[in-house]
């Protein structure tokens, strides 16, 4: 497969995927802000998932503020519109590479966004309504990702992006909560809204079946293997796509990258051994560094990266 197109599927997903976590993360702490966190501090919340560029670094005074600049706002480098339009810019770049059907609901996602009523739901109504209806959007992605893509290279590549993306935005999520509970009177409260972030709510109540604590949702986000959004889950899927890949690839590079992705493995498993709140304090800058290295080989390799 060619690395531009390469390229463009695998960072196609990686936008839609940081488009999803994001949003369910203003759902989430919406409703919370409306519910038990009434002094929820959405500077915060923008400071954290906004631009390292100072320029775009902004002063909100409310929710509607803080949800405007990170889902509409065109100038702002990681606002949801911004991520959706690198997604039908890639997507359009390869077209004769996806399926008609996947771009048709790019295309509407696009064009979704843009609505007027979608503007004036998140500054004069109810946020809830636009979010859940962005959020459709994604679901009809990967559904339509799942049923039309053939499972060739591109196939391959969508979902090397999705996974690790996912790991990326779980551990950001992870350590915005944390930030939250510093001031926090009841830390439950914020572990709870983490895991609605992470579509693991049920799952949680289902799997561990005792009242919430920090030890078995840290354990859930980070090592349940049957968690789709946990660490180790989404490292799992990256190894089998990536395996995939042997039969196109230069066996030295191909013994590397799948190197880096084993140590990531096993560094994760080292930390399960004993975690418990504090371990993620070691753990999140280790990984991500782990993680950007092996995404700088990955493009060297695979995408003509110098």
């Amino acid at each position: 497969m060619l690395s531009r197109v390469a390229d463009s599927v695998f960072w196609m997903a990686r936008y839609l995927e940081r488009t999803d976590n994001l949003l369910r993360l203003l759902r989430t702490d919406y409703i919370a802000s409306q519910d038990e966190l009434l002094d929820y501090n959405w500077q915060l919340l923008a400071d954290s998932f906004g631009s390292d560029l100072p320029k775009q670094k902004i002063k909100v005074e409310n929710y509607r503020q803080a949800l405007h600049h990170l889902l509409l706002s065109r100038p702002h480098e990681c606002s949801v519109f911004t991520n959706i339009v690198r997604v039908r810019e890639n997507a359009r770049s390869v077209q004769d590479y996806i399926t008609k059907e996947l771009w048709q609901a790019l295309n509407d996602y696009y064009h979704h966004i843009l609505e007027p009523k979608t503007e004036d739901l998140i500054m004069n109504n109810d946020p809830v309504t636009a979010l859940d209806f962005l959020l459709r959007d994604s679901i009809i992605f990967y559904g339509t990702l799942d049923v039309t893509m053939n499972r060739g290279e591109g196939y391959t590549f969508l979902n090397l992006g999705k996974y690790m993306e996912r790991c990326l935005q779980n551990l950001e999520i992870l350590e915005f909560k944390r930030k939250q509970m510093v001031r926090a009177e009841v830390e439950t409260v914020h572990w709870k809204y983490l895991l609605y972030a992470l579509s693991g709510y049920e799952f949680h109540t289902k799997y561990y079946k005792n009242a919430l604590n920090s030890k078995e949702v840290i354990h859930q986000v980070l090592f349940n293997t049957q968690f789709p959004h946990s660490i180790n889950y989404s490292l799992a899927q990256m190894l089998r796509y990536f395996q995939r890949l042997a039969d196109f690839s230069q066996p030295h590079q191909f013994q590397e990258l799948e190197e880096l992705l084993q140590k990531l493995i096993q560094s994760m498993n080292g930390y399960q051994q004993e975690y418990n709140i504090s371990v993620i304090e070691k753990l999140i800058p280790d990984i991500r560094k782990q993680f950007n290295h092996l995404n700088a080989r990955l493009a060297a390799v695979y995408f003509g990266y110098s």
